[in-house]
């Protein structure tokens, strides 16, 4: 069962300009309770953030509950699920969390630390919409999967879920070209989400296939150019001040970049707050008038 490309669009148009990244939503140390993420979630969908972008690792597990508590108050059409799999872990539920970190190196000695097999996957999968208390994903990706992993067996595993209505898409989550190019040649992948920044390896020839062959990309790690471009704080302030948007934050910037480019439908941020969420938003104002910009962006900093 390769993708119907009528109906691998009509899937992809709910895909929201704006995602909501959530692997620090439960992770160790998170500051947020249950009923504060729940809100952050609420808070999402209720300014027309629908993706909500997760993994079976995040919080060993505990991010897909969060999800699925949140989600028990609101309709399941009010949002786009993205999970993805393929990592080791070990994700006991709450009472037993504080065991999962060391459950997952335990589990990491005795077997490889990824496996992207046809019955790991369908396991996986089965495991993840029974934390986030749904009949299915709108997108199930391979996690962080580069060349060589994904096998013909991997690919059948996508089609699989699929066939057995597990996840309405599938694809790959990689920053690997060659992962991709796998992926599309499958006929398997009808989403690719990959960091998208200004020098991200690979981003432009990733979205750029994509965008041929009408597959909507989720740009994923938007925001990992902050540090750097702090250290040439003088050289970024320049080429904000020559284009105007001096007053403009680097991260709203940041996220109009990623917005701007071929293919790109989604972008995920993953914020903690509520009012960011809202602020991230402003960004997208930005991405289709300043061309000129992004290009100066690149080149300066790429």
């Amino acid at each position: 069962m390769t993708y119907d490309a009528g109906r691998t669009m009509t899937v992809a148009t709910q895909l929201t300009p704006m995602g909501l990244g959530t692997g620090r939503l439960a992770s160790l140390g998170s500051s947020l309770s249950r009923l504060q993420a729940t809100e952050l979630i609420h808070a999402a969908i209720d300014h027309g953030i629908r993706v909500i972008d997760t993994a079976d690792t995040y919080g060993s597990g505990d991010a897909e509950r969060t999800i699925g508590s949140a989600l028990r108050e609101r309709s399941r059409e009010d949002c786009f699920l993205i999970s993805k799999a393929g990592f080791a872990h070990v994700a006991l539920p709450a009472v037993f969390s504080p065991l999962n970190q060391i459950g997952k190196k335990l589990v990491q000695k005795v077997s490889p630390g990824r496996s992207f097999s046809k019955a790991y996957l369908i396991s996986c999968v089965q495991k993840s919409l029974k934390r986030l208390g749904t009949d299915h994903l709108d997108a199930f990706l391979l996690h962080a999967a580069v060349a060589g992993e994904p096998t013909s067996e991997s690919w059948e595993a996508l089609e699989e879920i699929r066939a057995k209505g597990l996840s309405r898409m599938t694809g790959v989550s990689s920053s690997d070209v060659d992962v991709v190019r796998e992926g599309l040649a499958s006929g398997q992948v009808g989403v690719v989400e990959t960091p998208v920044y200004v020098s991200a390896s690979h981003a432009d020839e990733i979205c750029t296939l994509c965008a041929e062959q009408g597959v909507p990309v989720v740009a994923n790690e938007v925001l990992r150019p902050q540090a750097f471009l702090k250290t040439r704080a003088d050289v970024w302030d320049a080429v904000r001040g020559r284009h105007g948007v001096a007053s403009v934050s680097t991260v709203q910037l940041l996220i109009a970049y990623a917005a701007a480019q071929r293919g790109v439908k989604t972008v995920l941020v993953g914020t903690l707050s509520s009012h960011h969420l809202v602020d991230n938003l402003q960004a997208l104002q930005y991405s289709s008038s300043m061309h000129e910009f992004f290009a100066e962006m690149k080149e300066s900093f790429a």
